[in-house]
């Protein structure tokens, strides 16, 4: 199978952080959103202002005083201290008290938004079946105007069957809708929902068979959609006119073959990634290349590569082009993809570092590292470099100025028990370097040696990590992160016993 090139630059990448000193590790603190003694809150998003965090929870939140076992908050009114009295009221809008073990969608405003009390909470669904699972993955777009989830349950009486469906809350208006009726595939019909900063374009992953949609095309705008096979597409859903696109069109894998799209800010450019070979089954994309462009795409053995679709050309570029051997085989190899604005960078997790990065990966024992997609330039660097472990979950900002990804790795001497923790890393473009009269391509290495490789830490590489004592512990595989950055929000149990939301904002 053809590889993407490998070059020196293939393993460039140089991180930094601003204001401090280089090869410095700053420690940043975050403040504690919720407060409950039972359930969890999970999956929280942010919008570019960092104002206002969406999160799935199944605790009762109606509680309005620090001794209430419910909700309770630990920002004052202002939202940059934590509270010592009683915070403010009413705690929780339009929220009921039947929550138990349905996940609902709430809300959370740091500062005051028209009828809405600063540092509130206001419940968006009011399931009371269905688990925590009920109503999941909820993403908000960066202007902070629109929610859009997955949910097996029937909010406005279209799901009598229990398929689980796309919908989406407005923030201004109030109103739920549901944007898929679909029958078949169950818990798996209709998954992972994003959103562009707009709130025009929804992708999500699709197991339903749009056939008899007549709003409904394939790639090429023309060709009917097909799906009777019940695989998982991407889909896209342009708002504004009602129309779907069937981004791909395959067979084999069922579940898992296309997975996870996420879109870019502006709707042109939809990530994902997939099992699926698009060299032999291309659908009516017009074409598909690998990152390079001198060749097609090709993926014979089946395994998890991260793709990249232009909405506006109908083309499809592979990123990735593993071969299925050792800790680099399955269908989630590379996984867990995020987009920048325009679709210029890809971040994704991947245990294929020996493929990917060859000659710069240290010791390449393929655990999970963080890599780069830089689109213009036609490369891939790896961002991460460690002895066993994991990085995961690496997020890249809107701006693409910074990497969030969560790890057990101790670099920069910051991390030394190896507990889990969030490192947030500044990116700096290649056509800064010259400047700092740099030609070495190195990226964060952890602090053990790992010369077998060559590879030497560069001191310019700086990062900032959040200070829970003896790390923190999450179970989700979803940060937000705001366009430009600044903004962070993550669950943690670690050190307060219940799973919680947090904010972090990098400023403070």
């Amino acid at each position: 199978m053809a590889r993407l090139p490998r070059t020196a630059a293939t393993a460039a990448l140089v991180l930094s952080l601003s204001a401090v000193a280089w090869g410095d590790l700053t420690t940043a603190t975050s403040q504690q959103v919720s407060n409950t003694t039972g359930g969890k809150n999970q999956n929280p998003v942010i919008d570019r202002s960092g104002k206002k965090i969406v999160f799935t929870s199944n605790v009762n939140q109606t509680g309005g005083s620090i001794a209430d076992p419910n909700m309770t908050f630990d920002f004052d009114s202002t939202g940059n201290a934590f509270a010592t009295g009683s915070p403010p009221n009413p705690i929780c809008v339009d929220c009921t008290g039947a929550n138990s073990t349905t996940g609902n969608l709430f809300i959370w405003r740091l500062k005051k938004k028209g009828a809405i009390p600063a540092n509130s909470v206001q419940q968006i669904t009011f399931s009371t079946a269905g688990g925590f699972t009920a109503n999941q993955f909820p993403d908000m777009n960066q202007r902070g105007t629109t929610i859009a989830w997955d949910s097996d349950q029937d909010p406005v009486g279209m799901n009598a069957d229990g398929n689980r469906e796309i919908f989406v809350y407005s923030l201004q208006t109030g109103e739920t809708t549901q944007v898929t009726d679909t029958a078949g595939s169950g818990d798996t019909a209709n998954l992972f929902a994003n959103l562009d900063d707009k709130a025009r374009i929804v992708v999500f992953a699709s197991r339903a068979d749009f056939s008899t949609n007549s709003n409904c095309t394939q790639s090429d705008g023309t060709t009917p959609c097909s799906n009777a096979d019940g695989n998982a597409e991407v889909m896209v859903l342009d708002q504004f006119t009602g129309l779907f696109t069937q981004v791909t069109t395959t067979t084999g894998n069922g579940a898992v073959s296309s997975i996870r799209p996420r879109v870019s800010n502006d709707g042109r450019f939809v990530a994902f990634q997939s099992t699926r070979d698009f060299g032999t089954e291309p659908g009516a994309i017009a074409s598909c290349t690998l990152l390079d462009g001198s060749t097609a795409c090709g993926n014979a053995d089946g395994n998890g590569e991260i793709l990249l679709f232009d909405r506006s050309e109908n083309a499809l570029t592979q990123i990735t082009n593993t071969d299925s051997v050792g800790p680099c085989s399955g269908t989630n190899p590379n996984e867990r993809v995020e987009i920048s604005k325009r679709g210029k960078y890809l971040s994704w997790q991947s245990k294929c570092e020996a493929e990917l990065n060859p000659t710069g990966c240290g010791d390449c024992d393929g655990n999970d590292e963080v890599f780069l997609a830089e689109i213009k330039a036609k490369r891939v660097v790896q961002a991460t470099i460690s002895l066993g472990g994991f990085n995961r979950v690496p997020r890249v900002s809107g701006s693409s100025r910074y990497i969030v990804f969560e790890s057990n790795r101790s670099y920069l001497g910051g991390n030394a028990g190896h507990a889990r923790t969030l490192y947030v890393l500044k990116r700096v473009p290649f056509k800064d370097l010259s400047s700092q009269g740099l030609t070495a391509k190195v990226q964060l290495e952890e602090d053990s040696t790992l010369n077998s490789g060559g590879i030497v830490q560069n001191p310019n590489t700086d990062a900032t990590t959040i200070n829970f004592t003896g790390g923190f512990n999450t179970s989700i595989e979803q940060f937000g992160v705001s366009t430009n950055g600044r903004y962070i929000s993550f669950d943690n149990r670690k050190g307060v016993g219940n799973q919680e939301i947090w904010f972090l904002d990098r400023k403070n």
